[in-house]
């Protein structure tokens, strides 16, 4: 397959995978984030491939289906690759972890050794998104840091690229 899935086919792949309800509704809500940033940075002139965005946001979480840790990631991509679908896709699945893991960080945390972090605007976008969408009223950075600080140390790296990411995009919505 050359193209990206719609909308309907992503929500079909997440059922034929039997990925949990409460992450489908977690993806919608993603999805609507992203598809959000996506149409202001787009009145900006950026360009973006809005396609990518809407099936990159709903099925970046694809591999929660058959895990919940943080190879999740990992596995989402090996299923989109094994789906056919073009690789900038399943990048989106492997990148979007916290804001990023580079490849020292990943084997700490038992992951393969290479680097996991989100390059293009699509895969940074959803990054964002899926960070601040876990719930509505979306979360502030505030948030987020705190409830990543439940699973890494506060001072750990990671934790300043989510800031930094975060800073990114918000940067890139209000500029004039």
């Amino acid at each position: 397959m050359t193209s990206f899935p719609n909308y309907f086919d992503c929500i079909q792949l997440l059922l034929d995978h039997s990925t949990p309800l409460s992450v489908i509704s977690h993806l919608i809500l993603t999805t609507q984030t992203a598809l959000d940033v996506t149409k202001t940075l787009k009145k900006k002139g950026k360009s973006i491939n809005c396609d990518l965005i809407l099936a990159g946001a709903l099925l970046h979480d694809i591999g929660r289906s058959k895990s919940h840790r943080l190879n999740h990631g990992i596995i989402g991509a090996q299923i989109l690759q094994e789906e056919g679908f073009p690789e900038e896709l399943s990048q989106i699945a492997e990148h979007h972890l916290f804001s990023g893991i580079t490849k020292y960080e990943a084997r700490d945390l038992g992951l393969p050794f290479q680097n996991y972090l989100p390059r293009t605007l699509e895969e940074k976008i959803i990054t964002y998104a899926d960070n601040i969408s876990k719930r509505k009223p979306l979360l502030s950075i505030d948030e987020v840091i705190q409830r990543y600080s439940k699973y890494i140390d506060k001072s750990h790296p990671i934790l300043k690229r989510v800031r930094v990411l975060h800073t990114e995009v918000e940067t890139l919505l209000n500029d004039e």
